[in-house]
């Protein structure tokens, strides 16, 4: 929305000062939470099937990389992007539902709940890569670094591009536009290396290195923007 006009309507609509809010606040008991607390309340609101789905992914990628006995690189870091949809569905989670101002007036404010969300879901999802890279190295001529780096960018770029979409669009379609990203940057991955062998060249590997660090910081900034998006949100209490 234009700037200026939502300078018109926050004149138009201003809500009053609250009198005496810290006195009420203040009676209201409520029993004091822990951060940990906080955090493993909202590994239980995180749904079952994304837990499901990146145990799925995790799964198959180990499967293949064991008994297969093949390179298996490309294959398992195809998979990445759809490791990163859980991520982005729980980030635009409310707002797909229409349950972002319900949840701006519960006890925790929408912005911490989705920072833990987004932080819960990417400590899981750099635990699974960082199981997966020794087996994504076997039987493959790149170094662990060079697996990893090439593992994380299809992963990040998911991320980064789904962030952005859901913060561009609302309701069900966001979803649905998500997972055809993924589908996309995993499909993607597979051709360009058929495509384009030759850019996996160690010589070349400064280039991923710099994309990758392109793409760590492009993503910090949309989760930023993410949850700056939400404080957007709260109504005047």
């Amino acid at each position: 929305m234009n700037k200026r006009i939502k300078k018109v309507l926050q004149a138009c609509f201003e809500a009053p000062t609250p009198q005496k809010k810290k006195d009420f606040l203040k009676r209201i008991q409520t029993p004091p939470a822990s951060c940990l607390e906080f955090v493993c309340a909202q590994i239980a609101y995180i749904r079952k099937w994304i837990w499901g789905f990146s145990a799925l992914v995790f799964g198959i990628a180990l499967i293949g990389a064991e008994y297969l006995e093949k390179d298996m690189l490309w294959c398992i870091s195809a998979f990445m992007p759809l490791l990163a949809l859980s991520i982005i569905t729980e980030s635009g989670r409310s707002e797909c539902y229409g349950m972002a101002e319900f949840e701006l007036t519960t006890r925790f404010s929408l912005k911490n709940v989705v920072l833990a969300r987004l932080g819960i879901l990417g400590f899981a999802n750099l635990v699974l890569i960082c199981l997966l890279v020794p087996f994504a190295h076997q039987n493959s001529s790149t170094s662990i670094l060079q697996t990893s780096i090439y593992m994380l960018c299809p992963y990040l770029l998911t991320v980064f591009l789904g962030l952005w979409a859901t913060r561009k669009m609302r309701g069900r379609g966001a979803a649905y536009l998500c997972a055809g990203i993924a589908l996309g940057v995993s499909f993607g991955n597979i051709t360009f290396y058929h495509s384009f062998w030759t850019f996996y060249a160690r010589h070349h590997f400064v280039w991923w290195v710099a994309a990758f660090v392109l793409l760590a910081a492009g993503t910090a900034n949309q989760c930023l923007k993410t949850i700056k998006q939400t404080e957007e949100l709260a109504w005047n209490l």
